[in-house]
């Protein structure tokens, strides 16, 4: 097996999405700093200080991030994070077009797919590099779809771009619903053309902040080796 990487890189002034913050790296202690204290063949210890926001990069949103008495990141059970997966390729779509229940099935049939109860639904919509020219333009799920695809049984859902619906919809009606029947949403993955299968092991792993409403992930795909 060999694992493909899907997450964005994190550096000093990555800005994810217009409304959360940039990241912010710096140094904290240096080599050159710290060495005195210590003796040959030592040179010291460094560390940098990381600011970011709970929604910064690749990342999973939990409950609180649209629901005042929902749960925060830590508190989800861990299972809800990884798993089978499914990728569904819709990136021909015309940019302004949404993923609806049409395009779905479509998709499924055109590949030979089922959705089966406690999948985790990957969405490639975007065919284009990450941030570049129309991306933040791009149509996501409709609410009808995130409906059809929570009665399927999927337990996760994530997509390539920066937010799960259409960024004019104000309601935030996919967010509003699938975070309220705790159904984790993924935004900012990377390299879902890179995945040679549609089926395969996902893996997203939030960190356990305290409180938070999502948390930054490495998400990746384990896949088939080439030589096996």
């Amino acid at each position: 097996m060999r694992a493909i990487d899907l997450s964005l890189v994190l550096y000093d002034g990555l800005k994810t999405h217009s409304s959360h913050p940039r990241v912010i790296i710096n140094e904290s202690i240096t080599h050159a700093f710290s060495a005195p204290r210590y003796k040959p063949p030592c040179k010291g210890f460094a560390t940098m200080q990381v600011l970011i926001s709970d929604h910064g990069g690749t990342h999973v949103d939990s409950p609180l991030h649209f629901h005042p008495d929902g749960k925060s990141i830590e508190s989800q059970p861990l299972d809800l994070y990884f798993g089978e997966a499914i990728l569904l390729d819709v990136s021909h779509k015309r940019i302004h077009d949404p993923i609806d229940v049409a395009l779905i099935e479509a998709t499924l049939k055109r590949d030979g797919l089922s959705i089966l109860p406690n999948d985790i639904v990957l969405f490639r919509a975007w065919p284009g590099l990450w941030g570049e020219g129309e991306f933040h333009e791009v149509a996501a799920l409709t609410l009808e779809a995130a409906q059809w695809l929570h009665r399927k049984g999927m337990k996760s859902v994530g997509i390539d771009i920066s937010i799960i619906e259409t960024l004019s919809d104000m309601t935030r009606a996919v967010h509003f619903y699938l975070l309220k029947e705790s159904v984790p949403i993924y935004e900012n993955l990377l390299n879902l053309d890179k995945i040679p299968v549609k089926r395969f092991q996902f893996f997203g792993l939030p960190l356990p902040l305290k409180g938070c409403t999502g948390s930054p992930v490495r998400a990746m795909a384990l896949v088939p080796d080439r030589t096996s």
